[in-house]
Order: structure tokens, then C-alpha cells, then sequence
């Protein structure tokens, strides 16, 4: 006679609970889940520089504001015997006829100097400070 072998029911117990442990608990992790990366790019393009055309002014030399104050009639220049340039301004201590010493203070007019009036450009400091003492406070 056949023997029939009777199944011990823990045996099976214990091997179903040895795979349903596992299977719950691997979706009880400690190690949170990466989140998906989202990676945000900004360019930032700046606007060109701004470009600015500089006009040749007149020349800072003798020869030039010498000129300068002599279109200007009756000055009776007889000698420049300093100057000084800033940009668009200028001095130059003259000596004028009958042998008067004075400063006279030159605007720029395009290429040429021409003579400006020497109280309002330094009252109102149109005259930059690099030469504004030699050009304001010298008489």
C-alpha cells in the first residue's frame, strides 16, 4: 500500500512567509527614490557697447591757439608764452599790446581754438579741473 505522506502545514508556512516578507518589505526602503532632475538653463546676452565717435578736436600747440586768438580781432596778441589743453577747452597766458599780461581761456570750434569768455566758462566750471587753475584762478 502506497505510504501518503502527510505535508507538515508550518513547513509551509514558514516557506510562504520566507517570500511574502521580502516581497513587503522591499517597498518599505529607508533610501528615499531619486526625484527626477530638472536642469533649468538662462544665457544672458548683453547689449554691444555703445560706441561713441570722438571729433578730432583742434591741435593743443602754440601754433594753433595762436591762431585761435588771432582770428579773434582786437585781441593785439604779441606773444603766447604758456598753454595747457583739456578736451575741448584750453588756456594760454598772453602777453597783448600795449604789454598787458592776461589768461584767456579757448573753447574747441571744430579744428580751430577760438576765444571764450573766460568769467562764464569758469564760473560755471565748463573748464576742466585738470587746467582749471591755470586757466581760473591766475591773472
Amino acid at each position: 500500500m502506497p505510504t501518503i505522506r502527510r505535508r507538515r502545514p508550518g513547513r509551509l508556512l514558514v516557506a510562504a512567509l520566507g517570500i511574502a516578507i521580502p516581497l513587503v518589505l522591499a517597498g518599505c526602503t529607508s533610501t528615499p527614490s531619486a526625484a527626477p532632475v530638472t536642469t533649468t538653463t538662462t544665457t544672458t546676452t548683453a547689449p554691444p557697447p555703445a560706441t561713441t565717435t570722438t571729433v578730432p578736436g583742434p591741435p593743443c600747440t602754440q601754433a594753433a591757439i595762436t591762431a585761435g586768438i588771432s582770428a579773434t580781432p582786437n585781441e593785439g596778441l604779441i606773444s603766447v608764452n604758456g598753454f595747457g589743453c583739456s578736451g575741448p577747452w584750453a588756456w594760454a597766458g598772453v602777453t597783448l599790446h600795449p604789454g598787458i599780461d592776461a589768461i584767456l581761456v579757448l573753447s574747441a570750434s571744430g579744428s580751430s581754438w577760438q576765444i571764450a569768455n573766460r568769467a562764464t566758462a569758469c564760473s560755471q566750471h565748463l573748464v576742466p579741473a585738470d587746467i582749471y587753475t591755470a586757466a581760473c584762478t591766475t591773472s
